[in-house]
């Protein structure tokens, strides 16, 4: 019996070593939106978040986290290198049952609690922290960006940046950023309240020299992007009235070991994300809502069909994806 995309999708990976991790969508071309109001503070905001993004695509470190979440503490330990323009990670819990997670060109490596691996296949470059930009422009419309003041994470001086949705259908961020490196120290996920959600925070951190060769982010050659709210003409899915301001940005088919036909849609703001999964005869599908920590998923039969929408994003959002889920009916020539 095949496993439903529950069991999986390549983008929880870390659900699947019950390890959290931060990705951050790279912007995708989609509706003009209105730009963010310009301020005195607004050059140094865009600054830091694009210095940001260049220091997870080029800084080596070693260092501990804390991850908070469900009010739970875990202690992480993560290694971060960067050689001739490849992203190489190690992620290893600290406290509680031994879990890992590695990270390198095309694989996830993950060791759950009771040693068993399982290797996963990454689609679009995603990795323990984020390496994609943060585009201030594209986000105006769904959210705030404002600066949050200073604080010391680690030992270091940070600015802190928040990303605030302006409504109860996406989540935001609330960097905290090294002003020597870039990287950011800490970062909470938050809701429209700016109350955390999740929170991941360096305790220690060390860095080392790198090669100054930064990786490309770039989709294997098996993904094809389609045109933001428009679906490939080889699909006979469709999607009405998707949550405000997701937009289709990729579909690929995902065929499996048996030759059963699958498919994948990701569906950007373009900071927040859900997938939406379908296959074909799958018998132990998801049937109902359920969550991870801030990943929400919920899924259903669709004629004959599982559907899945799983992502990062609060219930309300994968519940509106999946009710406008359909599929156009056969025709004969």
């Amino acid at each position: 019996m095949r496993r439903s995309p529950v069991h999986w999708i390549a983008g929880l990976g870390a659900i699947l070593c019950g390890i959290g991790w931060i990705q951050v969508v790279a912007a995708s071309d989609g509706e003009p939106v209105e730009p963010v109001p310009q301020t005195a503070t607004a050059p140094a905001i865009d600054t830091l978040l694009e210095r940001m993004a260049t220091a997870l695509r080029t800084v080596n470190y070693e260092g501990t986290l804390v991850y908070l979440h469900d009010n739970r503490l875990e202690t992480l330990n993560l290694l971060h290198r960067v050689e001739q323009g490849q992203i190489q990670e190690r992620l290893i819990s600290l406290t509680g049952p031994l879990r890992a997670v590695t990270q390198a060109h095309d694989r996830v490596m993950c060791v759950l609690p009771d040693g068993h691996p399982i290797s996963i296949e990454r689609q679009g470059g995603g990795r323990i922290l984020g390496v994609g930009g943060i585009n201030p422009v594209l986000l105006g419309k769904h959210y705030r960006i404002q600066s949050a003041g200073v604080a010391r994470v680690a030992g270091r001086e940070t600015d802190v940046v928040a990303i605030v949705p302006r409504d109860h259908l996406r989540y935001g961020y609330r960097f905290h950023i090294d002003r020597e490196t870039a990287l950011p120290l800490k970062s909470d996920l938050i809701d429209q309240h700016e109350d955390p959600l999740e929170q991941l925070m360096f305790t220690t951190i060390s860095f080392q020299p790198s090669d100054g060769v930064a990786p490309e982010a770039t989709f294997e050659p098996s993904v094809r992007s389609a045109p933001a709210t428009q679906v490939q003409a080889s699909s006979r899915w469709r999607f009405d009235n998707p949550p405000a301001g997701f937009q289709l940005v990729m579909h690929r088919d995902m065929p499996q070991s048996d030759g059963a036909p699958a498919e994948h849609f990701l569906f950007t703001d373009p900071l927040s994300a859900y997938s939406i999964y379908v296959e074909s005869g799958a018998q132990d599908g998801l049937d109902e809502p359920t969550h991870i920590g801030a990943v929400h998923a919920i899924g259903r039969k669709i004629n004959g069909y599982q559907v899945t929408v799983v992502g990062e994003v609060p219930a309300a959002t994968v519940e509106a994806a999946i009710a406008g889920v359909h599929r156009l009916p056969e025709t004969t020539d």
